[in-house]
């Protein structure tokens, strides 16, 4: 009961922040919802963020809701993730980078009676966080400029409970209940005053997974998967200040609509003797999203995924190593923000170790992430590595 405790409370006081954590650095989060918050958390992070058809004894898939259904029936389990990254964004008028890091999820999760598992926790959905200037001349004044400040942060957050069904032998079913919150702050300063655009959303949300599970021989397992996401539209109540040096003026309330885009995936792996081979296809209905600005727009993604995990599996008095796990990753996709007409790509690659530790796992994920839009139009590249906790307590004793 210890873990349920310690972690609980480190749950409820991670939850008044999360929504304020900066999580990129990127001038084009400013747009929509925010920049959406991919691959910073979970165990699977070094297999490329594989979830659609995985499944283990250690493994708290919420991704894909169905997959709790494997996990050890006599644990109760606790995740927590952080990451670390450095970014590099380079365009026609210039390049910056800039280091960014924050705890980025909490998961508890277990049986709760026969053919029954649930999973709570918090995770990031959007983040914002952006700082740069412009400099331009000043009309009917030659030879003069003026300096324009734009400043962001916030983001979305998702609170969830999923529960997750063994419909048989081979079936499961699960779904995850969610609340999305969260309040953004977009400031634009000249000299000593600045127009701020406050923003605060909220609404619930419900998403799908399904898992059919087989054993096909002593060493041989096959999982096939799909999950279903629908669009759901967010309310977003707008609020304009004029901030001087001393005083503030609220200029208008009014309320936009942005929504969480539609998805939809199917993914499958295959484990033979001490290996895992993965591959997920998702896809993302961006184009729903406004950006309310002419020169860019939201375009839908496809997302292909794969990922490669070797085990040894090695009992409890073997080497340290031959308790460890070694996993690699590759993800591809299309980016869902399209600037001045221009597509481009994107593209991952990951490497880490799930390493033993008492009562339970640390899984550690490098990996180096590039957009690039043609004609040179946008560009990130960004090195940085995820840590993920897993801890882990016997609790039969209480099970149903």
């Amino acid at each position: 009961m210890k873990v349920i405790k310690h972690l609980t409370l480190f749950l409820l006081l991670t939850l008044p922040v999360h929504a304020q954590n900066i999580m990129t650095s990127s001038p084009y989060s400013m747009f929509g919802i925010g920049e959406i918050v991919t691959g910073l958390y979970g165990s699977n992070s070094a297999m490329g963020g594989v979830s659609t058809g995985m499944r283990g004894t250690w493994l708290l898939n919420t991704e894909n809701p169905a997959g709790l259904t494997g996990l050890d029936t006599l644990r109760l389990f606790a995740e927590t993730s952080a990451f670390m990254k450095s970014e590099s964004y380079q365009s026609k008028n210039g390049n910056s980078n800039a280091f960014t890091g924050n705890m980025s999820a909490f998961t508890l999760a277990g049986r709760i009676m026969p053919h029954w598992y649930m999973a709570a926790g918090l995770t990031p959905y959007s983040s914002v966080g952006y700082y740069f200037q412009s400099t331009e001349p000043l009309e009917g004044s030659p030879g003069s400029y003026y300096t324009s400040t734009f400043e962001g942060y916030g983001g979305l957050s998702k609170v969830y409970l999923t529960n997750a069904f063994m419909l048989g032998k081979n079936l499961s079913v699960g779904v995850n209940v969610s609340y999305i919150f969260g309040n953004t702050k977009l400031t634009e300063s000249q000299s000593s005053i600045s127009v701020e655009n406050r923003m605060y959303t909220h609404a619930f949300y419900a998403d799908f997974g399904l898992q059919y599970h087989r054993q096909i021989g002593k060493e041989t397992a096959f999982t096939i998967g799909a999950v279903y996401g629908y669009k759901q539209r967010l309310s977003i109540e707008n609020s304009i200040a004029i901030v001087y040096s001393s005083s503030e003026t609220e200029e208008s309330k009014r309320n936009t609509t942005q929504y969480l885009p539609q998805f939809a995936g199917i993914g499958g792996s295959l484990a033979y003797k001490k290996c895992t081979y993965a591959l997920d296809y998702d896809f993302h209905q961006y184009s729903s999203l406004s950006s309310g600005d002419s020169r860019v727009k939201f375009r839908d993604s496809h997302k292909l995924r794969l990922g490669f995990d070797y085990s040894p599996n090695g009992y409890s008095s073997s080497s340290f190593w031959k308790r460890s796990s070694y996993k690699a990753g590759v993800n591809l996709s299309t980016p869902y923000l399209q600037i001045n007409g221009q597509k481009g790509y994107t593209y991952r690659f990951s490497a880490g170790m799930g390493l033993p530790v008492t009562n339970g796992r640390i899984n550690v994920a490098l990996y180096y992430d590039k957009t690039q839009l043609n004609n040179d139009v946008y560009g990130q590249s960004t090195f940085g590595m995820t840590v993920s906790y897993t801890l882990s307590e016997l609790f039969y004793k209480l099970k149903l």
